[in-house]
């Protein structure tokens, strides 16, 4: 079978491996060409191998990406593959309004400013300590600081033993797609996790709910008289999770990448931190982790001059619209501190806007302060930078081998 290039692409191949490890060229062939018809790939949350991808529109420019996304009345999130497999309901990621607003404003409140920076001095630490035996050796970032950090602060978040955060690992990263299990295996990872939190939430009702953690201020959340169900608890709690576990573990991943490869912005930042949240904004443009997220037509309407049917499936690429020429300037040139940078749609855009942005920002912060901290550079080591091609849910590194050095 001959290689997906730029010049060959289209809406039916947009999913093979060599896109995915690298698919901002091929976005770029194809987004005058958007919507287009035929592309097919599964849902996060879905099993290959018994659940079937459906066809969809690819929707690649920015403004027309922008008008799916804020438009939920006619583009559902709602996803009828997942709630008929086997795989748990993501909570507010698949619900539409006025049950999404409800749920929202029922679990906000976990997330305020002050309940995050609260997690702030002990990130911090454990930032420090995965990267005390790092220095002055190659050191592969994904089989370390970026696949166990955002797990660890996961328990944290969810008052659980720090010790169990390689299984939080795991259920996220099968959820997602992204390791080559059978459909059986995928099952299996996702039953446990429900079982898990099943007996973890019903430890915190049987307690009272009345601590200061993400369980308890969800079983204590009340909105126009409503409170959230046991199974809502339980659901919150594997999509916060899976949201905050490979999310994270890719953007760490991709900008340790990025301060490896340009050495000039890792010295501005160590010389002012205040250019820190600049490197991470454009990080999040130019290489942000997610790609992709499928809505689905309420009604018969038109993108792009293209008619949607009721019923079609719509894949809007957030990815995509960071790199559309038509929103920013030179977007495939990586340039901390560019003007509106944190406009980019990598949080998703409308009223699904990620709610916890604000926790993956500061994970974020504090392992680039840590890394400033501690090391006078890092540079790429002797093996190579690899992209995970398993799912297009995702742009990250399977392996990011670098050196720090004192």
């Amino acid at each position: 079978m001959s290689s997906v290039t730029p010049e060959n692409v289209t809406a039916e191949t947009l999913s093979a491996p060599e896109v995915i490890a690298n698919p901002y060229p091929y976005y770029a062939a194809l987004r005058s060409q958007s919507p287009l018809f035929g592309y097919s790939d599964l849902p996060p949350g879905t099993v290959p191998g018994e659940d079937a991808a459906p066809s969809s529109w690819a929707v690649l420019a920015h403004d027309q990406i922008a008008h799916v996304a804020r438009h939920p009345k006619i583009f559902s999130s709602r996803d009828p593959l997942q709630e008929a497999s086997g795989a748990p309901t993501l909570m507010l990621v698949n619900h539409d309004d006025p049950h999404h607003r409800n749920l929202r404003n029922l679990v906000q409140g976990a997330f305020t400013a002050s309940r995050v920076a609260s997690h702030r001095e002990w990130i911090s630490e454990r930032v420090k300590r995965l990267l005390e035996p790092c220095a002055d050796v190659e050191v592969d970032v994904m089989q370390g600081l970026a696949a166990d950090l955002p797990a660890m602060v996961m328990t944290r978040m969810l008052d659980m033993p720090e010790a169990d955060f390689p299984n939080f690992r795991r259920w996220a990263t099968a959820f997602m797609l992204s390791p080559p299990l059978t459909p059986e295996e995928r099952q299996a990872s996702n039953t446990e996790m429900f079982a898990y939190f099943s007996t973890k939430v019903d430890e915190h009702i049987a307690a009272g709910g009345q601590g200061d953690n993400f369980i308890d201020a969800l079983l204590q959340a009340e909105f126009e008289g409503g409170k959230l169900s046991r199974e809502e608890i339980i659901r919150f709690c594997f999509t916060l999770v899976v949201a905050g576990s490979e999310t994270t573990t890719g953007l760490l991943g991709n900008l340790v990448w990025l301060m490896a490869t340009y050495p000039d912005q890792y010295q501005a930042i160590r010389q002012n931190p205040d250019l820190i949240d600049g490197i991470i904004e454009e990080t999040l443009r130019y290489a942000g982790p997610p790609q992709r997220l499928f809505r689905i037509a309420t009604e018969d309407t038109e993108v792009g001059g293209r008619a949607i049917k009721k019923g079609d499936w719509v894949a809007i690429f957030f990815a995509s619209a960071n790199h559309d020429p038509a929103a920013w300037d030179d977007p495939e040139e990586f340039r901390p501190g560019r003007e509106g940078a944190r406009a980019h749609a990598s949080f998703g855009q409308g009223i699904h806007s990620c709610l916890g942005s604000m926790l993956v920002r500061l994970e974020a912060r504090c392992a680039v302060e840590a890394i400033c901290e501690l090391f006078s550079n890092v540079r790429p080591g002797k093996a190579p930078f690899v992209r995970q091609t398993a799912t297009q849910l995702s742009y990250a590194l399977d392996a990011c081998p670098v050196v720090f050095e004192r």
